[in-house]
Order: C-alpha cells, then sequence, then structure tokens
C-alpha cells in the first residue's frame, strides 16, 4: 500500500490540474505570510541559532519552489522583535525568554532578508501596531522583559476583556500621542537599517466592542481633538497612523512598499451603501475595529490592501465571489491581493467546501485573475502551504505558479524604466544546454534606478514577445550576467533576449536577441577541470567520448566570462572511444581571474562550447620584470626583482609547453642578467624563475 497512494493521489492531482488550466499571468503577487507569533510558522520551540537558521531556510526555499515570489513574515507581534532593536525587547519566541537575544548571537531579520532576496523574492516585514499582549495573566505579564511597553510605560496601555470568555489582553491605546510616535519609531528603526522591500500591518486594530470591553475615556478626554463621536476619533486615530507611516516611508526610502491586511468585509450593504452585499453580522472593520481601509486606498496612504477573505465560494453571507468583486471594484488605483486560508483546506472542522472540496483555492486563484484589478494573493499561513492538505500546493506549483511572475508595478511610486542589458550571447554548450551571458548596465546612482534581476525570455520566433508569461525561461535571482538554459531540444533554433528589472519592477527595453541553432554533435564532453598549478600555470584536463566526426578541439581563454579568445588548438582523435586530453596554459602572468571553455568543432563546420571554468591567481608581490623586452636572441636580457640576491634557478617555455633554456642567474641587489641563446627561435615565451619555493612568472618576447 505504500507505493499504491502516492499513485492514487497523482491522478487526483492531474486531473483537479485539468480542471483549472489557465495562462498565468506575467504579473502576479505570489505571497504566503510567516507567523512567528507562538511560534506558529517559525521557528520552533527550543531551537538553537542553527536550527532556526536551517529551519527558515527550508521554509523560504520551499516557498519559492511552490513559485511565491514573496514572503511576509512577522517580525514584531507583541511589542517585541526578532531583530535587535533599541525601542522593544527580545521576542520570546527565539529563546523561550523574552529580552534574552539568540545565542550565538546573530540578527534574524538580516539573515531572512539575505536569505529571501538571494532567491529573487521580496522581503516584506511584518507588524502588528497595537498588540502589547494576546494573552494576560499575572504569570504571563511577570515574564515580561522589565523594558517592555507593559510595564516601562503602562500609561500607553489599554486593557481589554473578551466578554464572553472573560480572557483578557493588552494593547497599546491608539489614542495616545505617545503611543503613535512609538509606532512610527519601531517602523522606521527598520526601514533606514534593513532591505525589506515593504512593510505590512496585519487585522489588529481597536478590537471590537460589541465582543470586548475596554476604557479609553481619559485619553479622548485629554486627545479628542474636538472630533464629537467616539467611532469617528478611534477611526482618525488608526487613519494617523497609517498616513503618518506612509509618508515617513515615502520620505526615507520612497521604493518600499507599505500595506495593510484588514479582515475581509470593509462594510457590509445593509449598514452602508457603499459596502458589500454581506451579512450585517460579519466584522465589518470599518465599524468594528475602527479601520477605514477604503478611505487608505482613496487616499493613497497605502500601496496595497490584502483583505483576509477566508470564507468559500458560494458561503452565505459571506462568499468569496462576491467579496472579491466588491474588492475589486475599491481598489481606487492601488493593489488589492486577496488573502487566502489555507489553513482551512482539509480541516475536517470546516464546511466541506474547504475541508474535503480539493479545487477550491484553485478556483479562489481563477477568480481572481478574471478580476482585472486583483493583482494576486498572499496564503494563511506557511504550515498549511507545507503540509499541502488536499494536493492545494502541488496545484499552485505544478499548474498556477508553474512559470514565474513579476510582481505588479506601482506606478504612483516609480514609473521609470531602468536601463537594458546588452551584448547578449547564446552559445551551445552541448547537445542540450545553451549558456547566456550578457552585460548588465552600470549601476545606477538613484536607488530607484537599480538594476536588482532579470528577465530572460525564450521563443522560437524572432520578434520579441515580452507580454506573454509563457515566453518567460526564468526571472534571475539576482543581477547576475550568465544562465545555462539546460532545455533544449535538438534541431531548433531558440531565440533569447534578456530584460532589466528594478526595484519596484519596472521592466527595460528588450536587449538585442541572441539566436542558437541547437544542432546534435556527436562529441560528448564527460568531464572538464581547469586548475592552478604549484607554478601559478593552469592545467587543463577533460575526457571525450565518440569523436567520430570531430574535427578538432580548441581551448579558449578570458579575463572575464564574455570575451574568449583561443590559445590551443589540438586535433580530435575521430574514434568511438573515450579519450583523456590534458594541456598547461604557460601564458598567465598577472593577478586575476581567468575562464577557461573548450569549443568542439564537427567536420561539417558545426562547433559547440564546454560549460565555462574559472581559475584565480596571484602572482609574487615582489614583481619581476625584464628589459629589454621584446628582447633579440644572442643579447643580455636584464631582470629586475626587488630583494633579491645570489644564485636564482630559471626556466624559458615556449607557448606549448616546451622547456626551451634552464639554468642559473646571478641576482646582485634585485639585478640579474640572462643571455639568450641563439639557438631560440623567435616568438613568445614564458620566463620563470624560482626563489625559496616560490615561482614568479614573466611573458618574454624574443626576435
Amino acid at each position: 500500500m505504500r507505493y499504491i497512494l502516492p499513485i492514487l493521489f497523482s491522478i487526483g492531482t492531474m486531473q483537479m490540474l485539468n480542471i483549472n488550466a489557465q495562462t498565468p499571468p506575467k504579473r502576479e503577487m505570489r505571497g504566503a505570510w510567516i507567523a512567528t507569533h507562538s511560534n506558529i510558522d517559525w521557528p520552533s520551540v527550543g531551537s538553537t541559532t542553527a536550527q532556526e537558521q536551517s529551519t527558515f531556510i527550508q521554509r523560504v526555499t520551499e516557498h519559492k519552489t511552490t513559485g511565491m515570489n514573496a514572503i511576509f513574515v512577522q517580525v514584531r507581534s507583541q511589542c517585541d522583535a526578532l531583530y535587535p532593536n533599541p525601542y522593544e525587547p527580545w521576542s520570546a519566541v527565539l529563546t523561550g525568554i523574552q529580552g534574552v537575544a539568540p545565542s550565538p548571537l546573530y540578527d534574524p531579520l538580516a539573515f531572512m532578508i539575505n536569505e529571501t532576496k538571494s532567491r529573487g523574492m521580496e522581503f516584506h516585514a511584518w507588524f502588528n501596531p497595537y498588540r502589547a499582549m494576546a494573552s494576560f495573566t499575572p504569570a504571563s505579564y511577570a515574564a515580561l522583559d522589565a523594558s517592555h511597553v507593559a510595564k516601562a510605560h503602562p500609561t500607553w496601555i489599554m486593557d481589554v476583556t473578551t466578554t464572553a470568555s472573560g480572557a483578557k489582553q493588552k494593547l497599546l491605546n491608539p489614542g495616545a500621542p505617545e503611543v503613535l510616535e512609538h509606532i512610527i519609531q519601531v517602523v522606521m528603526h527598520v526601514v533606514r537599517n534593513y532591505d525589506v522591500d515593504g512593510i505590512h500591518f496585519d487585522d489588529y486594530f481597536y478590537t471590537n466592542p460589541a465582543l470586548t470591553t475596554y476604557n479609553d475615556d481619559s485619553v479622548y478626554a485629554i486627545h479628542n481633538r474636538g472630533i464629537a463621536n467616539r467611532g469617528d476619533w478611534r477611526r482618525s486615530n488608526v487613519d494617523t497612523l497609517v498616513k503618518r507611516l506612509n509618508d515617513s516611508i515615502k520620505t526615507v526610502k520612497p521604493w518600499v512598499k507599505f500595506g495593510i491586511s484588514p479582515t475581509g468585509v470593509w462594510m457590509s450593504s445593509p449598514a452602508d451603501a457603499a459596502g458589500s452585499n454581506t451579512s450585517a453580522g460579519a466584522t465589518q472593520h470599518k465599524k468594528d475595529l475602527f479601520a477605514n481601509s477604503r478611505l487608505w486606498q482613496q487616499q493613497g496612504w497605502v500601496d496595497y490592501l490584502a483583505p483576509q477573505v477566508y470564507w468559500y465560494i458560494g458561503q452565505t453571507g459571506t462568499d468569496y465571489n462576491i467579496l472579491a468583486t466588491w474588492w475589486n471594484n475599491n481598489n481606487f488605483g492601488r493593489h488589492i491581493y486577496m488573502g487566502q486560508a489555507g489553513y482551512k483546506v482539509g480541516d475536517a472542522l470546516q464546511n466541506a467546501a474547504f475541508a474535503t472540496d480539493l479545487t477550491q483555492i484553485p478556483r479562489q486563484v481563477r477568480l481572481d485573475r478574471s478580476l482585472s484589478n486583483i493583482s494576486g494573493q498572499i496564503v494563511y499561513n506557511t504550515n498549511s502551504l507545507r503540509n499541502n492538505p488536499l494536493g492545494f500546493r502541488d496545484s499552485l506549483q505544478l499548474n498556477f505558479y508553474n512559470k514565474p511572475a513579476l510582481q505588479p508595478t506601482m506606478l504612483w511610486k516609480d514609473n521609470v524604466v531602468p536601463a537594458t542589458a546588452t551584448s547578449l550571447t547564446a552559445v551551445q554548450l552541448g547537445n542540450n544546454t545553451i549558456q547566456l551571458n550578457w552585460v548588465k548596465p552600470a549601476t545606477a546612482i538613484n536607488e530607484m534606478d537599480k538594476v536588482k534581476q532579470f528577465v530572460i525570455y525564450k521563443n522560437i520566433n524572432t520578434a520579441p514577445v515580452i507580454t506573454n508569461a509563457n515566453h518567460i525561461l526564468t526571472i534571475t535571482a539576482t543581477d547576475i550576467e550568465t544562465f545555462i538554459d539546460a532545455d533544449v531540444l535538438p534541431n531548433v533554433i531558440y531565440n533569447y533576449y534578456v530584460t532589466s528589472i528594478d526595484r519596484l519592477n519596472n521592466e527595460s527595453v528588450v536587449s538585442n536577441i541572441a539566436t542558437v541553432n541547437a544542432v546534435v554533435l556527436p562529441l560528448t564532453v564527460l568531464h572538464f577541470n581547469a586548475e592552478k598549478t604549484i607554478n601559478n600555470n593552469v592545467q587543463l584536463t577533460w575526457e571525450t567520448a565518440n569523436e567520430i566526426n570531430t574535427n578538432y578541439i580548441e581551448v579558449e581563454r578570458a579575463l572575464n566570462d564574455n570575451n574568449f579568445k583561443k590559445i590551443i588548438t589540438l586535433q580530435a582523435n575521430t574514434g568511438s572511444l573515450s579519450y583523456d586530453y590534458k594541456t598547461t596554459d604557460f601564458n598567465v602572468v598577472e593577478n586575476g581571474t581567468y575562464y577557461y571553455r573548450l569549443k568542439m568543432v564537427d567536420k561539417n563546420g558545426q562547433y559547440a562550447y564546454s560549460e565555462i571554468k574559472k581559475v584565480v591567481l596571484h602572482f609574487e608581490n615582489e614583481l619581476l620584470t625584464a628589459y629589454p623586452n621584446p628582447t633579440i636572441k644572442g643579447d643580455k636580457l636584464k631582470l629586475i626583482w626587488p630583494n633579491t640576491n645570489g644564485n636564482i634557478a630559471y626556466s624559458i617555455i615556449d607557448i606549448k609547453g616546451k622547456v626551451v633554456m634552464v639554468n642559473n642567474v646571478l641576482f646582485t641587489a634585485g639585478v640579474g642578467n640572462i643571455l639568450i641563446s641563439n639557438a631560440i627561435t623567435p616568438g613568445t615565451y614564458v620566463l620563470q624563475c624560482y626563489k625559496n619555493d616560490k615561482i614568479n612568472t614573466l611573458k618574454i618576447i624574443i626576435q
């Protein structure tokens, strides 16, 4: 039975994929929340620093494999932090004790950002703005660090009691001016000191007065600002935070995005004509949580909203279809990302639409894509994706997210396209691989214009087509200048072109087109290697098989990975057996990085390249020089080698590696003289001098 279950699952998955086949959009937010509160998604309780790092790498790699292009990591859940914060203590989720740093010490936020960006994904720092204690008991209060705001600034705190259960929590009082300044200070510390792509708030603002009790009378009495209605005043407090924070982010780092994930219903139409056709009994965050998200969009105070529409299609009172359509029609020129309830999928306690319907999330994604102002999805939570209930992660990975997607542009933040990559080349390395190289633009002075990634397109049409996601071969993780396409069919003409992407995902015009006819070569390179020798030469070795139609093999060298020149030509063996080759490049005399490749040429003129090998050489700091150079055979060659005295052994080697002259030269105060033999054929040679088991190498020309 161990072998039957995967087969049955695969059949079910394939049926689901066929039902939902759809051309993916070129631009789409594909995000996942990573919750750290109570160690929900990361880190695990009791982890060491090494385990925390290893687990995070696993999580972000899984999201990348799924096809996600952004993660939203909770870095401050209860006025504590997953990074060294001058205003709030270390979070207890890291070590089990609030205020205690990880040991060995590291900065989890910096680590997470680096790991995320190295995979070409956006990193959004997720904050709970007001929550100080999700659950208050005398014991949990006693466990707080002395610097925690609930102890250090008790007058900023609003005590909240859940009416039905009597459970207590503590919130920062949104009406207190000190709280406003504190939250902005905390968030802007991260904006200034970390390379985040976005700042993200969730749905925790005021609690619902119909379900909880709290007292903000004293703060209202002092700071009401002339607003007579308590509800309007509370909304104004939250509005002020959103506006002030947006202004601060735009001033300091205008490329950093700011967005909020409210609950799924702004207002229901029975209570507000502008609201959605949803139940009056649903939580309506404008009325119940005093969070007027629609106003934030209208005023441009946020770059996106990610409403948590954690209901199924057709659900009475809160139909996903109705809500997605309402949000689509109320975006006001900003992005809408649909928050999806991955945590409900496969849960037996949920309605069958989530518990057993494996098409629910796929149908939601299809619906989102049919609405022009819905720009993607964010899934809650990471563990639900990892557990893959009903195969919904497989569905995303294999069908909906199977082609990479760029983030949607935010033209209100930046609408200037970056500079273009140039000098694109494409060379065949073997029968099924093609190597692309290009030159990235010079680094821009303006951060907004800097290139962060490249999009590589591939098709069999001559004209560049960049509007169809199916033509995207890959989106590079960073601003690299090379890529190997390992998905190549024989006897097909491929056209490649590259575009640049800046920090806000604006795309440049296309580069030049590089065309390759993927020919089939009988020659197979089993391995190819380039290594520095003890003498600071480069030894090249390779093994081939089936050289029947091969004419010759060239060794090429470059001082960068894009400007190769032939240095050696070897005739092929023209047999069907495997052959070992070894040759040495003596003509490397300067510090630097050298690149090598093989060019295999058939008798009919077709050719392909091997993979590229890199060798880094470091020569003696005491530079050996010769005068005159070029010199004439039969004359003396004056050598200057600082701090050298006594007899020094030397050899002169031709470009094929043959030693043509060996002797000793007497150095006095760093100067020696060699008599060049009349028997030496004019040409280019390498002079090697040996001192203290070290070798100094110099290229000389003999005429």
